[in-house]
């Protein structure tokens, strides 16, 4: 047998400790790993989200011409409505529904005084805020008492400024 510096115990155990430090290794990685996973996971979930939206309304605007006949026929009584409403009356209203609009109308006139007034726009409305008062006080009291709070807010400051005014010293005083 070979001379060499260790004992055969010492090798074992120097193999055992290199066997478990690559298994710890190994681990570490592995956690690693997993952690960085689970961090980018959420954010990729919301790219192939966002990416599926993007493609399956692109494909419907790409078919923009190949529409099936419901559709087709949903797509004619929009545009057919649209040319209708251009004039800003009832669109399809029989005489009948036209006298009951101007009934209604002509009703809700009487009921509210609106003689003149467009009843089918929405209204404007305009507030204005109103002069607060003191309850109960006439206008020499509250004169008197604004008067009173001005002096007050005035003392209040004075003696602040008295107040932070360093006082003078002078070195010959007491000599």
């Amino acid at each position: 047998m070979p001379h060499t510096r260790f004992s055969k115990n010492a090798l074992i155990a120097l193999r055992g400790t290199f066997y478990f430090s690559s298994k710890r290794v190994a681990y570490q990685n592995r956690n690693m790993l997993r952690q960085a996973v689970q961090r980018l996971l959420p954010a990729g979930q919301c790219l192939a989200q966002q990416a599926q939206r993007n493609f399956g309304v692109s494909a419907a605007a790409a078919q923009k011409g190949n529409l099936d006949p419901i559709q087709q026929l949903f797509v004619d009584k929009i545009r057919e409505y649209r040319t209708k409403s251009t004039g800003g009356k009832l669109v399809d209203a029989t005489p009948e529904t036209e006298t009951a609009l101007r009934d209604s109308l002509a009703n809700l006139e009487r009921a509210y005084g609106a003689k003149g007034v467009d009843m089918t726009q929405f209204p404007t409305l305009n507030f204005t805020d109103p002069d607060l008062m003191w309850p109960g006080l006439t206008l020499e009291q509250k004169i008197k008492m604004y008067e009173a709070v001005d002096a007050a807010e005035e003392a209040d400051a004075a003696q602040q400024a008295a107040a932070e005014e360093p006082p003078k010293y002078d070195p010959w005083e007491g000599l």
